[in-house]
């Protein structure tokens, strides 16, 4: 059996500093193994492969924990790169910031632009590619692309759109938030799903933050489907064939950490539809695959939460918003 819901995306070092006075801590992160967390929740691990560029000096055993959780390690790529450290750094209302903790990347001489090229270098370094699948692997029956710089987004939507039934894309912010929406949908053609948070299309939105129409404007701009992301506030879809946006409500969590929580929301979604679930469905199992990313602290813990508890949360979750 070959996989056939493939995730391409990064794996990081993320050093965590809680908003509350307290230790960071290290650990394994990155918006590839999010996302296949969220997408294992809702189907036999062996269907899904995922794609990341593994960098031969890394503090953490990534083909172990993968084998562990019954997915193959096949779809990582060696790559003679630095990996890239993080500092995730959380306040009191949930936000967090994101900050290279890589020496060469945050040198004292350089400016701001210069070294946030040098941030956006380092991270096409570490991007998995289209050349990174393996050739068994394709066509797939669906491809998520988790954030990811321009260029590779670019290159993948114009090569894999002929090699799977879904495509769905989560964009990075920076490249999103400077884009217009037909600028957004020209770029990334040949994608099924856009899924983007409201930071990272916050600036298409008017004073009135009236997100159903730029759901709307995305989805008219030649997405078939958008599932726009609003964190507690749940999400806003809109699908091919009609002019109406859903409401889908947040599931109820009791959070511990918030990093992952989009990125699940995404490989939960994507392999939801590849299983043949409505988007609406789909959204409530990606709502589901959220609220338990949040639960836990770290990629470790996401990779034992059980899919027998993401079954029943979903009954409830339907009982309380959709019966």
């Amino acid at each position: 059996m070959y996989p056939d819901i493939l995730i391409l995306g990064q794996i990081t070092v993320d050093d965590t500093v809680p908003a509350n006075p307290g230790p960071w801590c290290r650990q394994l992160g990155g918006n590839a193994l999010y996302a296949v967390a969220g997408a294992r929740l809702w189907c036999d691990p062996r269907h899904i492969g995922m794609v990341a560029r593994l960098p031969a000096t890394f503090p953490f055993d990534v083909h172990q924990m993968l084998e562990n959780a019954g997915l193959t390690a096949e779809g990582l790529a060696p790559v003679e790169i630095e990996p890239l450290i993080e500092w995730i750094v959380y306040e009191e209302d949930g936000n967090r910031q994101s900050l290279p903790r890589n020496p060469g990347l945050r040198g004292p001489r350089a400016g701001v632009q210069q070294l946030f090229q040098r941030y956006l270098q380092h991270l096409a370094g570490l991007s998995a590619s289209c050349e990174d699948i393996p050739v068994k692997w394709l066509p797939a029956n669906a491809i998520h692309l988790s954030p990811q710089v321009l260029e590779r987004h670019a290159q993948s939507c114009c090569t894999l759109a002929g090699q799977t039934k879904f495509l769905s894309i989560d964009p990075s912010p920076h490249y999103s938030r400077s884009r217009k929406v037909s600028e957004l949908a020209d770029t990334l053609t040949g994608a099924t799903a856009f899924l983007p948070s409201e930071a990272e299309v916050q600036h298409l939105a008017d004073a009135d933050a009236d997100w159903p129409s730029v759901v709307m404007a995305l989805r008219r701009a030649g997405f078939a489907e958008v599932v726009l992301k609003r964190g507690a506030a749940g999400a806003l879809l809109a699908a091919a064939g009609t002019d109406e946006v859903v409401a889908l409500p947040a599931a109820n969590a009791c959070p511990v950490d918030l990093t992952g929580a989009g990125d699940a929301f995404c490989g939960a979604y994507a392999t939801s539809r590849s299983l043949g679930y409505s988007p609406r469905d789909a959204g409530a199992r990606a709502a589901i695959a959220a609220a338990m990313i949040v639960e836990c602290s770290g990629t470790h813990e996401a990779f034992l939460l059980r899919p027998r508890d993401a079954e029943v949360r979903l009954h409830n979750y339907l009982d309380m918003f959709f019966s």
